[in-house]
């Protein structure tokens, strides 16, 4: 396993990095070609080029950025088309759109409209398609927007959408076409992306965006090629975004899906199970897959275990041990719904923990340990099983190892292989390190405390120095139960090394957590090694920061007068908490 991992990281380092997007314009620039697609001339494209350095800069202030947005259009005007299916000019309207005034917007809806179906297939005018869908669509539900504008932006969605509904044949197999039709799904109901921030639980969808989507999934769940849809990497992800779409507008259609899915395409040919060397028809393609693991996050619990009957049980280990299909074991545990389903899970994958180890799939324990936690079930086997997973069980002092090998994800023996004094730049396992944040918060941690607190202080500086193992310290400190007294110990087992602590990047972070939990004289131990002797630390970068959070210069001008400020600052403490509980 430790083997294998190593030439993972070495491909993955050795790996060349693709240059920038800016950095490829500027090259091509100076070769004398002015991007792909429609041909800009040599004083437009290396405006563009501008801009996006200029961009790339950044802004003072949101005012800002939109008033140099709109000195950017004013120099596309009557251009639109031609800019929009350029390379760099696509980038740059597509970055400054959601930045633009509704008059400019406006403009390119209606350059847009007058012949949008050649932009639909169009490697780059696509993009900016999908922009201006999602514009119109997240305009139409900001209050400040016009009414006029917002029945501009209303109708341009449904125009697209209705468009591209009435001529799914043409565009549901090309690739910037399907794309368009996806971006319509989501934007028509705010269906919240990955990497959204926003609160869209308070909009109220229009009857006309939703009846859209309805509409699609009704003519798409009656299509002779639904097979074929499954079948396709780029189909198979248009129906994963129109199912999650119907989960908020039509669940009962979404059941339909789920169930024909199930029938005609996982279980086809499930007589091939019961064969050794075959897995379940759900796990022919890896488009199949991707359906299934969509599936598993949409159903109710009722089909939520017909899925699991038909497609995992039985077949869970050696899903586990598959690189393809171990995604989709732990899409299972992580949207299991019952207890007992759960439990069922567990108790199939529990005795074959070191071969899921072993071929690197730690994210299946690392879904195993959040389900453990969530159903408060099956917690101590689980700490079992995987202490002697990483021959960390018996005998019983080797329980202390398992911070590290958990950290490091990597069995007793390989653990003692590796430095210590490395570990503050190591590059620790980041399911492993979540994995044990995730038993510190069980509801027995103490084998787990156990060991962290008899692991040596340079060990516990080291890790607590670490990028990872920093956040091991905030779990420890926040956890329901871990002790009062537990939280103590540690505070005292790193007396001698808060200097080492405040003065690094990470370490602060970990200083930190220990100083919230401190009580009173712990705290006066602190700072008083803080202040002996050298106390070079607060002069550095991170010290700094430490020094203003724990107001060290007040305690050495007045130490009595720091000692009140502590006392006001926890009883201000417990008037919130009380505040709250009041409340």
């Amino acid at each position: 396993m430790e083997e294998s991992s190593n030439k993972i990281i070495n491909k993955r380092n050795n790996r060349k990095r693709k240059k920038s997007f800016l950095k490829n314009a500027r090259k091509y620039a100076k070769k004398g070609h002015f991007g792909r697609g429609s041909q800009l001339d040599s004083d437009t494209y290396n405006y563009f080029v501008k801009i996006l350095e200029t961009f790339k800069d950044g802004f003072d202030s949101e005012e800002d950025k939109k008033v140099f947005a709109n000195n950017v259009f004013e120099q596309t005007k009557d251009q639109e088309i031609n800019c929009c299916c350029n390379q760099v000019g696509c980038r740059v309207i597509e970055l400054l759109l959601p930045y633009a005034d509704n008059d400019i917007v406006k403009q390119f809806l209606d350059v847009f409209s007058e012949d949008i179906r050649p932009l639909i297939s169009d490697r780059f005018a696509s993009h900016v398609l999908e922009c201006l869908v999602s514009e119109s669509c997240k305009r139409t539900f900001i209050e400040n927007t016009p009414q006029e504008m917002r029945l501009v932006y209303q109708n341009f969605a449904i125009k697209v959408s209705k468009f591209l509904l009435n001529n799914l044949e043409d565009y549901m197999w090309d690739t910037y076409g399907n794309h368009v039709i996806r971006s319509c799904l989501i934007n028509l109901i705010q269906l919240p992306t990955d990497n959204s921030n926003t609160d869209k639980q308070d909009i109220v969808i229009p009857n006309e965006f939703s009846d859209i989507v309805k509409e699609y999934g009704e003519r798409i769940i009656s299509w002779p090629q639904f097979e074929q849809l499954c079948m396709s990497d780029l189909t198979s992800g248009f129906l994963q975004v129109l199912m999650k779409c119907l989960k908020n507008t039509d669940p009962k259609l979404l059941k339909s899906y789920s169930k024909k899915l199930l029938e005609e395409i996982f279980n086809k040919n499930s007589q091939e199970k019961d064969k050794p060397k075959h897995l379940p028809s759900a796990f022919g393609s890896q488009s199949v897959v991707m359906l299934l693991e969509t599936c598993l996050q949409l159903v109710n619990s009722k089909l939520f275990m017909q899925l699991y009957n038909s497609c995992f049980s039985g077949s869970l280990v050696k899903l586990s041990t598959i690189k393809m299909t171990n995604f989709a074991v732990q899409k299972l545990i992580q949207h299991c719904q019952e207890k007992e389903h759960f439990e069922g899970i567990y108790d199939e994958l529990v005795d074959n923990f070191p071969a899921i180890i072993e071929v690197g799939h730690s994210g299946i324990l690392l879904s195993l340990s959040e389900a453990c936690k969530k159903f408060r079930t099956r917690q101590g086997s689980f700490v079992q099983q995987l202490m002697r997973a990483l021959d960390c069980f018996e005998p019983e002092e080797r329980q202390n190892s398992l911070i590290l090998c958990l950290c490091r994800f990597t069995t007793y023996e390989n653990n003692l292989k590796k430095a210590i004094e490395n570990l503050q730049k190591e590059k620790l396992n980041l399911h492993g390190t979540l994995i044990l944040q995730k038993l510190l918060d069980y509801n027995k941690p103490i084998k787990i405390v156990n060991a962290l607190l008899n692991l040596d202080q340079n060990a516990l500086l080291n890790l607590f120095s670490n990028t990872m193992g920093s956040h091991v310290v905030d779990s420890y400190v926040r956890g329901d139960f871990v002790g009062e007294k537990s939280r103590e110990k540690l505070v005292r087992k790193m007396m001698g090394v808060y200097k080492d602590l405040a003065s690094s990047k990470f370490g602060s972070r970990s200083f930190e957590a220990l100083w919230n939990v401190a009580n009173l004289k712990c705290k006066l131990q602190i700072i008083e090694e803080l202040s002996h002797k050298d106390a070079s630390w607060v002069n550095s970068e991170f010290g700094k920061i430490i020094s203003n959070k724990i107001n060290y210069l007040l305690y050495k001008r007045n130490k009595e007068e720091w000692k009140n400020s502590l006392n006001k600052s926890k009883e201000n403490k417990k008037e919130q908490l009380l505040a709250k509980v009041l409340n």
